[in-house]
């Protein structure tokens, strides 16, 4: 509570702020001194003011903005903002439209000064503009420089899992599916590793036959499905993305694992755990991608391509052909009844996609899906 905090942390408090702020513009004329081109991550900047990028832009500097998931998907499909389960509370309707707000004018105003943004088809809902393809980029991962040297057991089939955050990535439901396929009589061990340090996670991923990434992802290889690839251990993600993503990305682009939906998960995961073949095929195909097209040298390059304004045009995405409305780290009734809760007691303004028709007839008809009391829940 506000009457908690005494006025003197109050001060110091904004003391700091200020002084944080102050520091951006300092890093900021030291940079602006010393590079010509500046790639942004996560939808932040030096100083996150409209003034940074107009200056950048005068001074005749290259501007890219990298966006890697909640810095730009809709807050209302996003778990990274909204986990919980299907039919949990779900929050105050008004918090959660002026957060979609936020969001989109940050990114109109980046993408207005950026000469190219950088987002996946599956989180670029709120761009106006052309932007490149995330997966035509690919994400720079260099092999560990120590390297586990354990191996698989043997009978057992071992999979492992390393939940960031078990609510978002399932975690729950991931496990009932391996103890479902236990029951079975399948030889499996499910090892869950949380919250140790990235040596134990390379132990892990050495011993162990495949790993299961998450349960509601947008991508086919995330950070932790691409570390288990530089080993050879495939990945099964379980995900709606999974029936756009030939929409979406080309072939070549497109990071090998077992990426289904969300309700294949147990038959994916099953024919993984029968299949020895199928596992050392598809370990050996994601760390042929991620060692030809993903290291950091590679990637690297790319993004040279673009400062050098030299971008072929399969690169180029079109946010108008943006369709996908399930989001990533929540089950679609839970996206359902956020959506649906949105629109009827915010209005479908709120979802800020208005200039999007077809988009937003896709959410519309998501939402219509919803128990008629969903909100109540």
């Amino acid at each position: 509570a506000r009457g908690a905090v005494s006025r003197q942390q109050r001060l110091l408090k904004a003391l700091l702020v200020v002084a944080h702020d102050l520091w951006g513009w300092v890093i900021l004329a030291h940079a602006v001194s010393r590079f010509d081109a500046f790639l942004f991550l996560f939808g932040q900047t030096m100083t996150n003011s409209a003034v940074e990028l107009w200056l950048l832009r005068r001074l005749g500097r290259k501007i890219v903005f990298i966006y890697s998931g909640s810095d730009a998907r809709p807050p209302y499909i996003d778990g990274g903002w909204f986990a919980g389960e299907a039919d949990g509370p779900l929050p105050d309707a008004g918090s959660v439209a002026a957060l979609a707000s936020r969001c989109r004018r940050r990114i109109r105003r980046q993408e207005s000064f950026a000469h190219y943004t950088v987002n996946s088809p599956a989180t670029a809902h709120f761009h106006a503009r052309r932007y490149i393809n995330w997966f035509s980029m690919g994400i720079p991962k260099a092999s560990p420089a120590r390297v586990p040297t354990g191996t698989p057991s043997g009978e057992t089939v071992r999979i492992l899992h390393a939940p960031s955050n078990p609510l978002v990535k399932g975690s729950a439901r991931i496990t009932g599916i391996i103890e479902a396929i236990r029951a079975k009589g399948l030889p499996v061990e499910l090892v869950t590793v949380q919250g140790m340090p990235n040596e134990r996670v390379l132990d892990e991923l050495a011993r162990c036959d495949f790993i299961v990434d998450q349960m509601y992802s947008d991508t086919p290889m995330a950070a932790f499905a691409t570390e288990a690839a530089l080993f050879g251990k495939p990945a099964v993600v379980g995900g709606y993305f999974a029936a756009d993503m030939g929409r979406c990305l080309r072939p070549e682009d497109t990071p090998p694992s077992l990426f289904v939906e969300p309700d294949a998960l147990e038959t994916a995961v099953e024919r993984m755990v029968r299949d020895a073949g199928l596992r050392r095929e598809l370990g050996a195909e994601a760390r042929r991608f991620v060692t030809a097209r993903w290291t950091p040298l590679e990637v690297a390059q790319r993004y040279l391509r673009l400062l050098r304004d030299d971008v072929p045009p399969d690169w180029w995405c079109d946010p108008a052909d943006v369709r996908y409305v399930d989001g990533c780290g929540l089950p679609r009734e839970r996206v359902r009844r956020l959506v649906d809760l949105l629109v009827t007691r915010t209005g479908v303004q709120a979802l800020q996609v208005s200039d999007k028709p077809a988009l937003e007839a896709a959410f519309r008809s998501l939402a219509s899906a919803a128990p008629a009391d969903a909100w109540n829940a």
